[in-house]
């Protein structure tokens, strides 16, 4: 078994490989539409949310949050409404054009997934997704005391 350097470096290019070839390869993943895709995403896994939540789960410049929002908008993507429960800020929704663009997506990609899966062995597949659940725990800690962050 490699040093935990090597899997830490290996981890990152399969990781860094995986998110060019799948934006290379998804259907709206092209023309610099990618921050559309995550928004699709993101709106068909918990919605109705505030604009902020975007850009906060996102990690992007509230400016771009807001243009693609605004363009999603105009394909009739996206709805906003007003959010109840604060004034200042608005909630998004997928439109049923929205959420059939968005289940599209998702079937591309997990189609995508699927082909790369089928180079692992199948002896190692259980191994491989229970290590993947042992890393989406981590990036989803419930509390920020037990996410693991980068050190500064």
């Amino acid at each position: 078994m490699g040093t935990t350097e090597n899997t830490a470096q290996l981890f990152r290019d399969v990781v860094r490989l995986f998110v060019r070839d799948q934006r290379e390869n998804a259907g709206c993943m092209d023309s610099g539409l990618t921050v559309r895709c995550h928004i699709l995403n993101e709106l068909l896994r918990d919605a109705p949310l505030p604009q902020q939540a975007l850009v906060d789960r996102l990690g992007l410049d509230k400016a771009w949050i807001s243009r693609a929002v605004d363009g999603l908008c105009m394909e009739g993507c996206v709805s906003k409404e007003p959010n109840q429960l604060d004034k200042r800020s608005v909630l998004l929704s997928l439109t049923p054009e929205g959420k059939t663009r968005a289940t599209s997506l998702n079937l591309q990609l997990n189609h995508h997934v699927g082909e790369l899966l089928a180079h692992v062995p199948p002896a190692q597949r259980a191994a491989l997704h229970n290590a993947l659940q042992s890393l989406h725990s981590a990036l989803n800690a419930p509390n920020e005391r037990s996410r693991i962050k980068c050190r500064k």
